[in-house]
């Protein structure tokens, strides 16, 4: 369903592809499958092989990237999460996606959200917040377009620090700039992804785990945003259709506690120099500090202290001459609030399905990373 709706509400399906993290038991149905027999086109499977043929034309096809696990091999969503990166192509994939395998489309749902990463004027933007439920997607909530935005927390254990229910935004022009990071939505452009990947040691973690991915991408200078309008809408509680609660190890829960508590700094946590050099290519970025954004978010870890910051300023980077690092110029749209150059005269991308902005015409992919 989540596919189906991907391609079909999508404005230029073609400039979209999916990567997908499959964990299945034998008796769920493959995803491609499912999508394939809903567009009218059912694969065959092949007897000796095992393989999906593609016979009848199933459209898109070739635009969906799977890696298939069994369920006994799953090892929570920060795993999963980790194994998505393999399916992203550096050359390829422009802008990049990650969602829950329960989730919906509207309608032009590609070219609204690059509308909405443009109007951040933040190369470094990564639009993210719980999406909408799924039976409240073309609904002006409450008559003033109220939006979730994340901006409440508390402490799940040593190094682990969960989402609260989100708070409302309405009214929104242009997205919000926002303390923390959700995993139900993320999009940014794919460089987030290749700086700042999740950490695929995380294992057996279920609930907790954003802050730590959160804090990670905000020290390389990542920055979190609300959006404006319903994008996508997920499936809360018992309608997403889950097949349980997973198998989770204790070793590795332990070894994952531990690598969170060192990278945020927990009290009484391993900060020794060996603890660090564990953590390899998932630690914090050097643009921000972790104690500038225990005060930014309200959430200190340092402290286990944590109080409601729900309206935030932007905060520069500390090396001013590394900001333009993986800065790519893709159209007049690209600029740092007032604390980037301008590059161009900033001009408004067109909010038509079918528009002409700069963002639309010149990238190449959007990525949609799926797990479940």
């Amino acid at each position: 369903e989540t596919l189906h709706s991907m391609i079909t509400k999508a404005a230029h399906p073609e400039r979209v592809f999916a990567g997908i993290v499959q964990q299945n038991s034998a008796i769920d149905e493959d995803c491609l499958a499912g999508y394939c027999k809903r567009m009218g086109a059912e694969l065959t499977k092949d007897a000796a092989t095992g393989t999906y043929l593609n016979q009848k034309g199933c459209p898109f096809y070739e635009q969906f990237r799977f890696k298939r696990l069994s369920d006994l091999e799953a090892k929570g969503p920060v795993y999963a999460r980790a194994l998505q990166a393999e399916l992203v192509k550096e050359d390829d994939d422009d802008f990049c996606m990650q969602i829950d395998a329960h989730t919906l489309f509207i309608e032009a749902w590609d070219v609204r959200i690059l509308n909405e990463w443009g109007a951040a004027k933040n190369e470094y933007a990564v639009l993210s917040t719980y999406p909408t439920n799924v039976h409240d997607l073309h609904k002006n909530s409450n008559n003033h377009w109220e939006m979730p935005h994340l901006c409440h927390a508390s402490f799940a254990g040593p190094g682990k620090v969960a989402n609260g229910r989100a708070s409302a935004a309405a009214n929104l022009e242009r997205p919000l700039l926002a303390p923390l990071w959700a995993a139900g939505l993320s999009f940014s452009r794919c460089h987030a992804e290749r700086n700042v990947p999740n950490d695929i040691n995380l294992k057996s973690v279920f609930a907790g785990e954003e802050y730590g991915r959160g804090a990670r991408l905000w020290t390389h200078g990542y920055d979190f945003y609300s959006i404006s309008r319903p994008i996508i809408g997920t499936y809360y509680g018992g309608e997403k259709g889950g097949g349980g609660s997973g198998r989770f190890d204790a070793k590795e829960i332990d070894a994952s506690t531990k690598r969170l508590s060192t990278l945020l700094k927990w009290p009484n946590s391993d900060q020794s120099d060996d603890a660090w050099k564990e953590l390899g290519s998932y630690g914090l970025g050097k643009r921000r500090t972790l104690e500038q954004y225990a005060e930014w978010s309200g959430v200190n870890t340092i402290t286990t202290q944590i109080r409601q910051n729900c309206i935030v300023s932007y905060v520069p980077w500390i090396d001013k001459s590394s900001e333009y690092a993986e800065y790519e110029p893709i159209g007049n749209e690209i600029v740092k609030d007032s604390m980037w150059k301008r590059q161009r005269e900033d001009k408004k991308i067109s909010e038509a399905p079918n528009g002409d902005g700069n963002i639309w015409r010149s990238f190449k992919s959007i990525i949609i990373k799926v797990h479940g």
